[in-house]
């Protein structure tokens, strides 16, 4: 396996260095001095009138990159480049174009320089706003309100908060016309053993007369009435001791100066409420 690559190695040795010796100049066409081209000094052409001319520069004037010594151009070099006159003329485009990209750079310096910076904006002053609030209206007084409110504001400017409160209702029977009649009737409620109570603390209307509960929902008064219709107590009724109401408070989060004012003169119609601050 070694022994024909050892061949090979041996054989490759053998022909470089007949080869670095000229034998094979004619055979390769690559000749083993090819490094020093000496055909180059061969295709001068009348290298003796070839003059190298020396500028003195003035004391003051830096140079702009040191000078390659004279005596290392070549003849042949000098010659070369005389015969490229089309290397010649891209050098001289290059130059051109260097010389307007420096000229441009100025330009575009001085037209930075002209142009004003951009103007910073001047935060506009916060109008100063309050919190206000009218109310409680009833149902009534809020239809008022409502339409007055809406024909100045925005509905999306303010806000309605509305409670109710509500009511009581009593099961009633009476008023008796005598307290013998009222008496008879106790009995015969007794007889059944249905709770009841006299009458008091209410309106003379009420006076004499039962009562058989108090409720802070109507459904369930009726219910109680329906109970006693169908146990053959007659007469008896759901009367509301207070009955349940809704009030309305109207509140605006933000209330600049312009706004404040026209509520003001919104007071005579705002049933004797007026727009106060907050939590008041």
């Amino acid at each position: 396996m070694l022994r024909p690559l050892v061949m090979l190695l041996l054989a490759a040795n053998i022909g470089f260095w007949a080869w670095s010796q000229g034998a094979l100049d004619g055979l390769t066409g690559v000749p083993h001095d090819s490094d020093r081209e000496p055909q180059r000094l061969a295709a001068q052409i009348a290298p003796e009138r070839l003059e190298i001319l020396r500028t003195e520069l003035p004391a003051s004037a830096a140079p702009a990159a040191p000078a390659a010594p004279a005596s290392t151009a070549s003849a042949a070099d000098l010659a070369a480049e005389a015969a490229s006159p089309a290397s010649t003329a891209s050098a001289a485009t290059a130059a051109a174009s260097a010389l307007a990209a420096a000229s441009a750079v100025p330009a575009e310096a001085s037209a930075a320089a002209v142009t004003p910076p951009p103007a910073v904006p001047v935060p506009a002053t916060p109008v100063p706003t309050v919190c206000l609030e009218a109310g409680p209206f009833n149902a009534a007084e809020w239809r008022t309100a409502q339409v007055a409110l809406r024909r100045v504001l925005d509905d999306s400017s303010w806000t309605l908060t509305s409670r109710e409160k509500a009511g009581t209702w009593m099961v009633y029977v009476g008023p008796y016309k005598s307290r013998e009649i009222m008496a008879r009737r106790a009995d015969q409620l007794r007889q059944l053993e249905i709770a009841f109570e006299e009458a008091r603390d209410l309106p003379d209307e009420y006076i004499p007369g039962f009562v058989f509960g108090r409720y802070g929902v109507e459904a369930d008064a009726r219910a109680l009435q329906t109970r006693l219709t169908s146990q053959k107590i007659r007469y008896v009724r759901v009367v509301p001791l207070v009955r349940p109401t809704v009030s309305h408070t109207v509140r605006i989060p933000k209330a600049d100066p312009a706004m404040r004012a026209r509520l003001a003169a919104l007071k005579p119609r705002l049933s004797g409420n007026a727009f106060e601050p907050c939590g008041r």
